[in-house]
């Protein structure tokens, strides 16, 4: 697959990730695939590692967090080989009205057609501001 091809792929994630498309989201994840938020894990609620089926748990959360859902915007972009890295901006209101507009750095894998490593970079003082101190 070219590296186009991979960019497209990210795009539609994000497309679906925005519309609470949980089974199309899985849709393009490998079944060994791999999400690493980044931040120390047990510090932050979202921290840590999660398999494919931690990413269906993240996309209900999501989903109970921000009833009228909760847009991923991609930015920047630079892909390389089976490497796609973009920049990203949330924006979503939570169901307690606390607005969460985070900025992020994400780094996709590819093996084939399929996603499997995903690794995310976010401003974690926001995070805790919004979801701990919140």
């Amino acid at each position: 697959m070219s590296t186009a091809n991979y960019r497209k792929t990210v795009t539609a994630f994000f497309d679906r990730f925005s519309a609470g498309d949980s089974d199309g989201v899985l849709a393009l994840l490998d079944d060994a695939a791999s999400w690493k938020v980044m931040g120390r894990d047990g510090e932050l609620p979202i921290s840590g590692e999660m398999d494919k089926e931690g990413v269906a748990g993240l996309m209900s959360t999501v989903a109970q967090a921000f009833p009228q859902g909760m847009t991923l915007t991609p930015s920047g972009w630079t892909s390389e080989g089976e490497r796609v890295a973009v920049e990203v901006e949330s924006y979503g209101v939570k169901a307690d009205g606390l607005i969460y507009n985070n900025h992020y750095h994400f780094l996709f894998v590819f093996c084939g057609e399929r996603i499997v490593l995903i690794r995310e970079y976010m401003d974690t003082l926001h995070v805790n501001s919004v979801f701990i101190d919140g």
